[in-house]
């Protein structure tokens, strides 16, 4: 995230925060956090462990892109977005499997989602700068 303009660094900044602060929460408080995504632990003994391992990979990751520079920002970004995208679809499947209920699939979709909108942002702008940086 080194080296970046400032409304780039703050939509990265803004997708880091969401992704290390949720799986903080989860890595704590996998019970409460399985509560709040509708995954009773009662029926998903396994589940904590479960979310433990999700946020570790998501707390990796944030802290990696966080102290990237120029030249690895690009994929990792790219790596965050293919996440992102695959946790919705995985949500989605759930829900359609009816793992879950409509507000639930919902609801995971939605934090994917929020990590997401900001990582796209910010990787297209850091695309356009380089096009722009490149024809120069």
């Amino acid at each position: 995230m080194r080296n970046q303009v400032w409304y780039v660094a703050t939509l990265i900044g803004i997708m880091c925060l969401i992704r290390f602060g949720l799986s903080a929460i989860g890595y704590v408080e996998p019970h409460w956090l399985m509560q709040q995504l509708g995954a009773p632990i009662e029926a998903n003994l396994q589940m904590p462990y479960i979310i433990r391992v999700w946020a570790i990979r998501d707390m990796v990751l944030a802290i990696l892109v966080v102290f990237s520079n120029q030249a690895t920002i690009k994929v990792l970004l790219f790596a965050c977005i293919a996440i992102d995208l695959t946790d919705i679809w995985s949500a989605h499947l759930s829900g359609l499997e009816g793992l879950f209920s409509a507000t639930d699939t919902w609801s995971l979709k939605l934090t994917a989602i929020a990590a997401l909108i900001p990582e796209s942002a910010a990787l297209a702008l850091i695309m356009q700068r380089s096009g722009q940086i490149q024809e120069k």
